[in-house]
């Protein structure tokens, strides 16, 4: 299937990528996106703008399986207003100061919705489905909250998430206290201590921060896939599971940055029958599914086929540059403090 990228009206392109459908994604209405025709999609960190490969990918790959209707055609949101193209690209910072940022991504997903709310283009048969991965997985899970208490309603819009920070697990809901663990106490602490604790203070994932609650179980139907070992989603499992072992602290951290930057990559790279071996879990009005990593025992996945496949299916196409000359600008004249 070819996919056409429109920004206004001014056809970009199409893209040779092409993901063979599993069994698995043929819709019936028990599926949770069943209904939706309409998607927006959002990138992680170093990917602003969701290229056209990678939006192809995630459609493919985790919203057709749960029943989203098959879409040809991808648009480019002019602000937060909706465009004409089923499958709509919204473009946040996604700076590599991620906190501040993550707190714009928020803003910008409520107005987002909400826009897509009051021109009535979604409903409960035909609900709007937001698709967001890492950085702004964070801000998807805060908006949650705020569009909840707009009075959107909870059948009207549905969430797909990949590589959660604010999972339960998620680096997002545990870097604090590991920091404190990994460094020492604050007030008695090195000053490496101290500087540490204060940035991510003000990044606001310390607790009772803005950043620091996990996704809601309890107020939109959301569906997060992780991959097991993910440095960001299964930060915290990874973590202890070392202490458990025997390691330090900082043997942890390591750990964790490793699969940062490898497992936690991944989730674009995958097949559909490795998505299709995920196992699903169900609290409240969310379904995590967990994929086996390529180390577990009688997993599928082929974790460097992954790892490179996910470059070329969006991940070093989405904006990585602008992310880079956003974040140094910043530095330098913060915009999102």
């Amino acid at each position: 299937m070819m996919k056409r990228r429109c920004v206004v009206a001014t056809i970009v392109g199409a893209t040779g990528l092409s993901i063979a459908l599993s069994l698995s994604a043929h819709a019936d209405a028990n599926d949770p996106l069943s209904g939706s025709t309409n998607a927006i999609f959002l990138g992680g960190t170093a990917e602003p703008t969701p290229s056209t490969a990678y939006v192809d990918a995630a459609e493919k790959l985790f919203l057709e399986p749960l029943g989203f209707a098959d879409a040809a055609s991808i648009c480019d949101m002019a602000g937060n207003l909706p465009c004409d193209a089923p499958l709509q690209v919204l473009t946040t910072p996604e700076v590599f100061e991620f906190g501040p940022s993550s707190l714009q991504d928020e803003t910008d997903i409520v107005y987002a919705v909400e826009a897509e709310y009051h021109a009535g283009d979604m409903s409960a048969s035909d609900p709007l489905t937001v698709f967001a991965y890492s950085q702004s997985a964070i801000a998807a899970s805060a908006a949650e909250k705020m569009l909840a208490q707009d009075g959107i309603p909870s059948a009207d819009l549905h969430f797909v998430f990949i590589g959660d920070p604010s999972d339960a697990n998620g680096i997002a809901t545990n870097i604090y206290a590991d920091l404190i663990q990994l460094f020492g106490g604050g007030t008695a602490g090195t000053t490496m201590t101290n500087d540490l604790l204060t940035a991510i203070n003000e990044d606001q994932f310390a607790p009772g921060g803005l950043l620091a609650g996990y996704t809601p179980d309890d107020l939109y139907p959301t569906t997060v896939y992780t991959i097991d070992t993910d440095g960001v989603a299964s930060w915290q499992e990874d973590w202890n599971a070392v202490l458990a072992g025997g390691g330090s602290p900082l043997e942890a951290f390591g750990n964790g940055l490793y699969h940062f930057f490898t497992t936690h990559v991944e989730y674009l790279g995958l097949t559909p029958a490795e998505v299709a071996s995920g196992v699903a879990t169900t609290t409240g009005l969310t379904t995590t599914i967990t994929i086996p990593d390529g180390s577990d025992s009688g997993s599928i996945i082929n974790d460097g086929a992954a790892l490179l496949g996910a470059f070329s299916h969006g991940v070093a196409d989405s904006g990585a540059i602008t992310a880079l000359v956003n974040t140094v600008e910043d530095l330098f004249n913060p915009a999102y403090f």
